[in-house]
């Protein structure tokens, strides 16, 4: 209380009261002024605000400079610091001080002042901020034209504004794709958005008759499923491109505080053209069927759209993410050679670039052709750029997480996949490779889940049916693992990806009548008279495949295994030494087995080279703790663990390492016949874990053959295939 005192006293000594109150006078009486001369002048209203502001900012400041000044007859002067009337200059600290103050009330006045006129502008063209969100989907666009043949272009309309909607910040814009898919689905706006976790969406219908374009407009609140606003728009087909930022431009002014004029939203990469742009919303009506034959058409619809307007850049840019989904590799598109793909798709983006030099999905394009030229980090900086044009492009996201995962990057990895899913939660690629890290990461049940949710959301692709084959194999259900690969299968037989897959599964438990029928490339023929028996066709094949291929490393170290499992141990170790002189450094340490490296380090211990073995095992035991860091849980690291554990002299933890190895799923059978694993074959511990991964393989077996009895009929035929 005593404090308050004495504060009152100082102030009271200092005549605070006596200069701030002058400034109060003068503050009453200037608004008095602009009050009158503003409308007297015919000045813009807002400039009495901005006198009235001005002036209150200034109040912060004058208040602190009356503690240290007073106004007196003769002038301003500096109070005496105390009763014995010390004068003290104010030194640097002081306006320091100073100019925080101004800065703050500044800035405090600034933001008041954009708020009053974001408000002021809004009224003046009839809008009011109808609800502050923060994020929203556009749902597919009705098609409700006379002969309900403008399906491509009501779609096209979504996916525009979703795009000019995704380059606002402080937005978060769901991808175009999961809307229309839940669309497709008969599901109402108000479901879709809860489904797609954003606070609005916008809808409505699309009429053309003519030239002549007929937007309906609904934008509604997903919480209370109320509609927030309504509005009918008329163009001129030609004038669709100032139709859609006419409408994202009013969406972000109902929705959020400040005021976006005019020049706020635009889009640079139209086109005069109407045929052009009809062409390209063809072109991508085809290119979101996602099939090697849709996004054949819609390379020759974009590159139609190009000869009709040549300075069309957004068609350039689609002309080159076709060539990208074309390319041959993981894909299930691929028909096109890489490198000529990414030649193909650089040369339309230079012409895109040329035209419009800050399109973000032409990064995104551009990042992924740099991926193909092995180019990683000019591939990352474009990602980043394409983000930051757009942080609402799901597909940018998807593609950076897919390069950081490659380089090891996992944390980072992951970041890009969340917000990718987060943007795009319906679409296959964001379902399928999120609920694919779920299960690298033990969260079986949950990924199960995710990929029951694909197969709900899109029934007709393999891509659930195969994530479920995956997290049945890497549970060490194979039984399982093939009845959902082989449910992928009749859905996609041409694509080899699931059929090598698939394959995989079956040879894994040794069904070789029930692969043969499918297994017809001679990629499997070893693998085929390795299972059934035939070693000594199978090292005749060998020896001739060794013969036509002296200097390829893999063919030698492929023939030394075979012999090292079933055939002449020490033959096999000279393969795999001769296999070593032939292989680069970087192709040793393949994982997540490590291989060859493990097997070269046991045959080199076999010939007393101990050196050697050493350090190619050190370089495993780096590589597992890198791979461990990503916290995946994967029996094959476990088994690597066990390997380096049985090649160091570490019995007993190669002996549980093994076993946790099969608890969680290991069900290969060569690796009861292991060689590097030879130090344990006497341990009864390791009789009993081999008796148990026989008992379990048996038992899958038993219940896969059941399968393909129940199944024959269903399953396709190579010469189906063709």
């Amino acid at each position: 209380m005593s404090g308050l005192k004495s504060f009152f006293l100082e102030l009271k000594r200092r005549k605070v009261i006596n200069t701030v109150l002058p400034y109060v006078g003068i503050v009453w009486l200037l608004l008095q002024v602009v009050s009158v001369v503003v409308p007297l002048l015919s000045l813009p209203p807002l400039t009495g605000t901005f006198v009235a502001i001005s002036l209150f900012v200034l109040f912060p400041v004058m208040l602190y400079l009356s503690w240290y000044y007073d106004l007196t007859s003769t002038g301003i002067v500096l109070t005496p610091a105390d009763d014995q009337g010390t004068i003290k200059p104010l030194n640097w600290k002081h306006w320091t001080i100073l100019c925080g103050i101004f800065v703050l009330s500044a800035s405090m006045g600034l933001s008041y002042f954009q708020q009053v006129r974001s408000n002021s502008l809004k009224a003046q063209e009839g809008i009011s901020t109808v609800k502050v969100a923060d994020s929203i989907a556009v749902v597919g666009f009705r098609d409700q034209s006379p002969e309900q043949d403008q399906h491509y272009l009501a779609e096209g309309l979504t996916e525009e504004i979703t795009s000019l909607l995704g380059k606002m910040p402080n937005l978060t814009v769901a991808a175009s794709g999961s809307g229309l898919v839940l669309s497709k689905q008969g599901l109402d706006p108000i479901a879709i958005g809860r489904r797609l976790e954003v606070k609005t969406v916008l809808t409505g219908s699309v009429r053309r008759t003519g030239d002549q374009l007929k937007v309906r407009l609904e934008l509604l609140d997903t919480d209370k499923g109320h509609t927030l606003w309504t509005e009918t728009l008329q163009r001129s087909l030609s004038d669709v491109f100032a139709l859609e930022t006419q409408i994202a431009r009013a969406v972000v002014n109902l929705l959020q505080d400040n005021y976006l004029d005019q020049t706020a939203i635009s889009n640079h990469a139209n086109t005069q053209s109407v045929d052009a742009y009809v062409m390209y919303l063809k072109g991508r009506e085809q290119y979101r069927l996602q099939t090697t034959e849709a996004i054949k058409e819609a390379r020759k619809l974009f590159e139609q759209a190009i000869a009709l307007d040549p300075e069309y850049a957004q068609a350039h840019v689609a002309l080159a993410d076709t060539f990208v989904l074309l390319s041959e590799g993981k894909s299930e598109f691929g028909v096109l050679k890489a490198d000529i793909a990414a030649q193909l798709a650089s040369q339309s983006l230079a012409k895109a670039f040329l035209r419009e030099p800050n399109m973000a999905e032409a990064f995104a394009v551009q990042g992924k052709v740099f991926e193909f030229e092995q180019q990683d980090d000019k591939a990352l900086a474009a990602y980043d750029k394409a983000i930051s044009l757009n942080p609402n492009l799901a597909i940018a996201y998807m593609w950076r997480y897919q390069l950081l995962k490659r380089q090891g990057r996992y944390d980072e990895s992951l970041l890009s996949l969340e917000h990718s899913y987060k943007l795009d939660p319906v679409s296959v690629t964001t379902l399928y490779n999120s609920a694919l890290e779920l299960s690298l990461r033990g969260e079986f049940q949950h990924a199960e889940a995710r990929f029951q949710q694909l197969i709900s959301d899109f029934p007709k692709s393999p891509w659930g049916y195969a994530g479920l084959g995956i997290v049945a194999a890497a549970r060490g259900k194979l039984a399982l693992s093939i009845n959902y690969w082989q449910q992928a299968y009749l859905l996609s037989p041409q694509n080899q990806s699931i059929k090598s897959q698939y394959l995989g599964v079956v040879l894994a438990l040794g069904l070789v009548e029930q692969a043969r029928p499918l297994a017809t490339e001679p990629f499997y023929e070893a693998t085929l008279l390795l299972l059934s028996g035939a070693y000594q066709e199978l090292f005749q094949k060998m020896a001739l495949q060794i013969a036509a291929n002296p200097d390829d490393g893999w063919v030698l170290f492929e023939a030394g295994w075979y012999q090292l499992l079933v055939g002449d141990k020490n033959q096999g170790i000279e393969l795999l030494l001769t296999a070593q002189r032939l292989l680069n450094h970087q192709e040793l340490y393949m994982m997540p087995f490590c291989s060859p490296a493990v097997e070269l380090a046991w045959a080199l211990q076999q010939r007393g080279d101990t050196g050697t073995a050493t350090k190619y095992m050190q370089k495993c035991q780096q590589q597992l703790a890198d791979s461990r860091q990503g916290h995946i849980v994967d029996w094959r690291l476990d088994y690597l663990d066990a390997r380096l554990a049985a090649l160091s002299g570490q019995h007993e933890k190669a002996l549980n390492q093994l076993d946790i190895a099969i608890q969680n799923g290991w069900r290969e059978w060569w690796s009861i016949d292991d060689p590097v694993m030879t130090a344990l074959k006497n341990n009864d511990k390791f009789h009993q874990i081999q008796q148990n991964l026989s008992m379990l393989l048996a038992e899958d077996k038993k219940q896969a053959l059941r399968l393909f009895s129940e199944t024959t009929t269903q399953q396709p035929t190579a010469k189906q295939q063709q």
